[in-house]
């Protein structure tokens, strides 16, 4: 079992790390609250992988003699607070973006924040209380009981979230809203199945089947952004220009930056524009740097988010 838990640890790690770094391209891309939060509990969880995988392998790999010296013990209790507070900080961050996912009204959200902030701090003073206390200055051992047990016991607070999510999803406003309410209870429910298995098979492993909850619920949360930014921001209607045109006026959009406007929500390349509009691509280049100013805009996702916006009632 020692090596099919070193291939999934491996695995989840390279999984959870790749769509961290999709997730901060799109972030940098759209920069909006979705991608914002998802980014606030996904950094501290690929973090935390990547702590675990040291963890796993730094034994295996230097010689006995390196692994009972000092450096080796400061190393261990260094391990040892940062993995706590990396899970507490994620438990933390990923419980406050599902309240703020679920169809209930701001107080009900404040409240639940609220209380969710004390029940982590407790946890927080718990767990530091506890692998401290248990080591008794013995960084190694503690090491072994934060690796092994600190975000397993943590993880029933995402047990909680995946039925409060499906209560809250005959609630849900749209289907947006109904799918990410599903996805968040169909990830962390089974987590009450896989407590038992990790018990049976994993107990002494660094490896959890608790982490493919969380990497499985990065990637559903990953498709869910990126396809609404697709289908959504990329697929703008042709008649948002022509529905804005006193707001683009107001911002001293041109006649000839609308059409070009029109144009990209068409999905047209800059060649296929200067090609439409019998100009230079330079020249379409130097029209859309000049719309982006004017609307404060840094790509066509802002740009078409923008628009879109301002073309709800």
């Amino acid at each position: 079992m020692f090596i099919i838990g070193d291939i999934l640890l491996f695995l989840t790690t390279a999984l959870v790390f790749s769509i961290t770094c999709l997730c901060v391209l799109l972030h940098v891309r759209s920069r909006d609250s979705y991608t914002r939060g998802f980014l606030a509990f996904l950094i501290p969880l690929c973090l935390q992988m990547f702590l675990t995988m040291l963890y796993a392998y730094i034994p295996r790999v230097y010689p006995p003699e390196l692994l009972t010296g000092d450096i080796y013990r400061y190393f261990c209790l260094s391990a040892t607070l940062v993995s706590i507070f990396l899970t507490t900080l994620m438990l933390f961050t990923m419980s406050r973006y599902l309240i703020s996912l679920l169809p209930a009204t701001e107080k009900e959200k404040s409240l639940g924040k609220t209380i969710l902030g004390f029940l982590i701090l407790a946890f927080l003073i718990l767990s530091l209380l506890i692998i401290i206390g248990r080591s008794e200055g013995d960084w190694i051992y503690a090491m072994d009981l934060t690796f092994s047990y600190h975000l397993f016991s943590g993880s029933v607070f995402m047990i909680l979230h995946g039925f409060t999510s499906l209560y809250y999803r005959k609630k849900a406003q749209g289907w947006e809203q109904e799918r990410l309410l599903t996805g968040i209870s169909a990830t962390f429910i089974p987590l009450l199945v896989l407590f038992p298995l990790d018990m049976i098979f994993f107990w002494n492993h660094a490896f959890k089947f608790t982490y493919l909850s969380f990497a499985a619920f990065a990637v559903y949360l990953y498709y869910f952004i990126s396809r609404r930014y697709f289908l959504t921001y990329e697929a703008v209607h042709e008649n948002t220009v022509s529905l804005q045109t006193e707001f683009l006026q107001e911002h001293e959009v041109s006649n000839r930056e609308q059409e070009i406007i029109a144009l990209l929500i068409k999905g047209l390349s800059n060649h296929e524009i200067a090609e439409k509009l019998f100009i230079s691509p330079n020249t379409v280049k130097t029209h859309i740097k000049n719309i982006y100013a004017k609307l404060g805009v840094s790509n066509r996702v802002l740009l078409f988010s923008l628009l879109q916006k301002k073309s709800k009632p």
